[in-house]
């Protein structure tokens, strides 16, 4: 006798589900790549690395990391979309890749939301604004106004999105005017920093917090609305300029498709690293904030972000390449 076809839909979607269940028990089989959409060194791919040595032992699995630099991470995050959604390729995302880059480039071929399955938030990344010992100012008060008696004088460097939104929202509000000088990446900019061939930039602590306390670069503020914890010393911009606050962010993500199981798998060991203590305080040294999240949780905050990005950029005047 012939199954009805609602009988047949019904056999279809269990022999699918348990397909799907079973897959998720043997995941991981194989090596898992993990995407850094940027340069060895750089605040992005320390987090990277970390995490996957701290979840490699939950999840019995090996995992090996690919730098993607270049257009602010859009290379690596192209790769991810392209990628098979069987949880074998991952990516760190940033306010970068997943927030303003679909404003900045106009090449960009992904959709922030729908080509990807979110898997966990890391952390909130609260930028310092840096500048060069040679720079006579002491505060921000003094910065702005040694910049503004000099107008167009000045440089900064941009390696990121953090870095070029935060310049462009200082700028909008103070009135003050420099000229842009463009890395591939933050730390390179961080050598021309200290050599002197820049004057100001915005910075993860993570890459400048051996030359704050050397005194070889000068911190001016942090781009949070409160101080961070691991450097209570350097004022907040807010404090300056009230209503400023322009924070960065990562996340880790899958191809859109990737089965929910593995999502949760994959989620659950990043949570557990990230609200443990080792992770907590390893990312508080970085002067980083823990963020953890569920899938759904990040999925919500990506839309939201790519709004807030794009209000900003536009805003401020800055054009898509």
């Amino acid at each position: 006798m012939a199954m009805r076809p609602v009988r047949l839909l019904a056999f279809v979607i269990l022999v699918l589900l348990a397909a799907s269940a079973a897959y998720a028990d043997t995941y991981p089989s194989r090596p898992i790549k993990l995407i850094v959409p940027a340069t060895p060194g750089s605040a992005t791919d320390v987090i990277g690395r970390f995490l996957t040595e701290r979840i490699a032992k939950p999840l019995d699995a090996t995992f090996f990391v690919e730098n993607v630099g270049g257009a602010f991470g859009s290379l690596a995050t192209q790769q991810l979309a392209k990628s098979a959604p069987d949880g074998y390729t991952l990516s760190i995302g940033t306010n970068s890749t997943h927030g303003a880059n679909v404003f900045l480039y106009k090449d960009v071929t992904y959709d922030n939301y729908k080509d990807f399955s979110p898997v966990a938030r890391l952390t909130r990344n609260p930028t310092i604004l840096i500048v060069r010992p040679g720079i006579p100012a002491k505060t921000l008060a003094e910065f702005i106004q040694y910049a503004k008696a000099n107008p167009g004088k000045l440089t900064y460097g941009v390696g990121n999105s953090a870095g070029l939104a935060n310049a462009h929202l200082l700028m909008m509000m103070t009135g003050l005017q420099a000229t842009q000088v463009d890395y591939k990446s933050p730390p390179a900019a961080v050598v021309d920093l200290l050599g002197g061939r820049l004057d100001f930039m915005y910075l993860d602590p993570a890459l400048v917090v051996v030359h704050i306390k050397a005194g070889t670069l000068r911190p001016l503020g942090v781009t949070s609305t409160t101080r961070i914890k691991s450097l209570p010393d350097i004022p907040a911009i807010a404090e300056t300029l009230p209503g400023y606050e322009l924070i960065g962010w990562t996340a880790v993500f899958a191809p859109a498709g990737t089965p929910p199981e593995i999502v949760a798998k994959l989620n659950k060991a990043i949570v557990d690293v990230i609200n443990g203590p080792d992770g907590n305080d390893y990312l508080k040294k970085l002067g980083m904030e823990p963020f953890p999240s569920t899938p759904g949780e990040l999925g919500t905050y990506v839309k939201e972000q790519t709004a807030k990005w794009g209000d900003i950029l536009t805003k401020a005047g800055v054009e898509r390449q």
